[in-house]
Parts: structure tokens; sequence; C-alpha cells
């Protein structure tokens, strides 16, 4: 069991590839679009209850839609992401809009602030994509980093969901280009692992990435052991109930003290 356990297959995640910016953008366009960053901020602001003023950090913060919006409405936004190229982008859209946006070029895993934020937001799968002591020490990380009484929201998949819903493989195209996911899930580690191949502009290319899937309970049970109690859950961005029907899971929680 243990040697399944440590299986590398599984843990292996092709970051450049998986985030290149130019990708990214381009296949995912429809998931980034401004309303539905809107209505996710609205989400934010109303069930974290945020209030202008208030310094919030975006963990995983990609090009920085949710910050850029966050920072107009008048918060204090601090965007942490690894990948330099979506900072830069992040960066060069702040300048802009001329939103004084701090941006950061870091990993989850080295965060090191303590009681310096009201808020943090970890969205789209940003947790997760570490082996369970490394995700572990994230969430210990995001607890130190939140004042007594801060709040987190954290958005991830829903394993539930994923052991019924998910299909073997799944296909986005943009106009002659296509992303195919072969999705493999292994109950033993509770990864999914996903096997893609990228047509675009007439070239082929592959990448491999996995991330954890988590169950609502085991989730709270983690949140729990750093500090952090869940107040609300959502299946989806508009507040329908964590369960069978829909593979995510929006969760608050808040910082004792």
């Amino acid at each position: 069991m243990s040697q399944h356990l440590d299986d590398e297959r599984f843990y292996v995640f092709d970051w450049d590839a998986v985030f290149d910016v130019d990708d990214y953008l381009h296949f995912y366009e429809d998931t980034l679009r401004a309303e539905r960053t809107e209505h996710q901020v609205d989400v934010l602001v109303s069930h974290l209850g945020m209030t202008p003023g208030m310094r919030v950090l975006d963990l995983g913060c990609g090009h920085g839609r949710h910050a850029l919006e966050l920072a107009r409405r008048g918060f204090d936004v601090v965007g942490v992401d690894r990948t330099e190229g979506f900072i830069t982008l992040a960066r060069e859209e702040a300048e802009a809009a001329r939103l004084p946006i701090e941006y950061r070029v870091a990993d989850l895993r080295d965060l090191d602030d303590e009681a310096s934020f009201d808020r943090v937001v970890c969205l789209f799968d940003v947790f997760g994509l570490h082996r369970d002591e490394e995700n572990h020490d994230v969430l210990r990380r995001i607890s130190r980093a939140l004042r007594p009484g801060g709040k987190l929201c954290l958005d991830v998949r829903n394993r539930d969901w994923m052991m019924r819903g998910l299909l073997p493989v799944t296909i986005l195209q943009k106009g002659a280009d296509l992303m195919i996911d072969r999705h493999v899930f292994d109950p033993v580690s509770g990864r999914l692992v996903d096997y893609r191949v990228l047509v675009r502009d007439g070239r082929t290319r592959e990448a491999r990435f996995s991330v954890r899937l988590y169950h609502f309970s085991e989730l709270r049970a983690l949140l729990a052991s750093v500090g952090l109690v869940v107040t609300e859950a959502f299946g989806t961005w508009d507040g329908d109930p964590i369960g069978l029907a829909h593979n995510r899971m929006v969760i608050v929680a808040e910082k004792d003290g």
C-alpha cells in the first residue's frame, strides 16, 4: 500500500506547460470573462462580509482578474502566483487601470505573512496541487496570514461529484485548436491525474498534472486543525448546496479569535 501511495505518477506536474500564459488565456477565455468575475466577486464580498479598505490576499491570482475587480471596489489587494508570466500581465493590467495592487511571484508553500490580512481567497483549484503534507502546511500558512476573525474562501473540486460524474476524456475546442484531457482518478491517493494533449496552430504538445480531491468533511477537518472554522459552504457560485449534483465546493472559513 505504501508503495502505491508514494507512486510518483500521481504527483507529476508539468507546471510551465499547464500554466503557459498564452495557452491558458486562449482556451479558458469563456471561463475568464468579466461578467463571471464580477459575479464571483459579488459573492466574495457578500459572504466574506467584506468592506472597502480591508486587506485581501489572492492566492494563485493568475493574471489578476479577481484582484483587479477587488481593487476597483476599494480593497487593498495583494496577489500571489508562482507563474512569472501571469504576474507580469497582472502588473501591466493594474498599471493600465491605475490601481495600486501589490503582486508577488511566489509559491503558496512559501507564504510567510503573519496576521497581515483580513481576507484570503484561493480559487479555481489552486489548493490541492501538492502532496498532502504540503497542502496541510499551505492551510497553516493561510491561517497564520489571517488576522483574528479573518476569513478564507476556498474554491475546489467536489470529490464526491467526481467519483460519479467524471468523464474519462474531455475536449475543449477553440476554433481549430483542441485541449484534450484524459482523466485518471486514483482512490488511494485521492488524486486526479490529467494527461493533456494540446493541438494549437498546427503543433501538438503534451503535459501531465494532478490535483488532490477532498471530501467536504475531510477538508472541514483540515481547516479546523489549523484554527479555521467553516461557516458556509456551497456547491456553486450561485449558492446551491454541496452535493452530488455539483462539481465545486466554495467554502468560507473563519479564523478563531
